[in-house]
């Protein structure tokens, strides 16, 4: 299992901008047009940061190695943050878009119906969730994906816990149906806009 990391600010930054910068093809459009400011990328980057900088805070930063060449940032509803922790990530976010733009992003991922997430928690059902995984555009396509998603398996190994991931990219949920994730959901979210609920049960 990989060793959690800590980033400094300008590698928050820069996995935000490694996300925001993402190459969606001709078919989709993944949902940064919905961001405020579109086609700048600089309220979603902000927003970005304000999440990873709450994981990074309280520890949930997992990395490839020392360099940091890749991230997965995980969230465990057996050990969720303290409340505190919340509060703070919601308001940096919602100080990143703006209060009402922060309410008009909360209502597209919605559009779709319920997502992986919110059918779990209502169920009470526990689980890991795979909140972003972001790789240094120098060191894509080497294989880095793999052991950061396994590191996810094996945190939720641990607890006996299912893990989830939702991502807005086709490409991305077919690299995680190879390494061992089942697809369950696609929500339509807007014209060439989805988002694909993945699922990885307790064995």
């Amino acid at each position: 299992m990989l060793n959690k990391v800590k980033l400094t600010e300008k590698e928050m930054r820069e996995f935000a901008e490694v996300f925001a910068y993402y190459d969606y093809g001709e078919e989709e459009i993944g949902m940064v047009p919905y961001y405020p400011g579109y086609p700048d990328r600089s309220s979603l980057i902000n927003y970005l940061v304000a999440m990873i900088r709450t994981a990074n805070e309280y520890d949930a930063v997992y990395g490839t190695s020392d360099k940091k060449e890749g991230i997965i940032i995980l969230t465990d509803t057996a050990h969720p943050y303290p409340g505190v922790a919340m509060i703070k990530m919601m308001w940096r976010m919602m100080r990143a878009l703006g209060f009402k733009n922060f309410g008009e992003i909360m209502k597209r991922f919605q559009a779709g119906g319920a997502s992986l997430e919110k059918a779990y928690r209502d169920s009470k059902k526990q689980f890991v969730q795979i909140e972003l995984l972001a790789i240094k555009k120098a060191y894509q396509g080497k294989g880095l994906m793999r052991p950061l998603v396994e590191t996810a398996f094996e945190v939720a190994k641990k607890g006996n816990l299912p893990v989830i991931v939702s991502t807005d990219a086709k490409i991305k949920k077919d690299k995680y149906k190879h390494i061992g994730m089942e697809h369950v959901n696609t929500r339509t979210l807007g014209e060439k806009s989805f988002m694909y609920d993945l699922v990885r049960n307790v064995d």
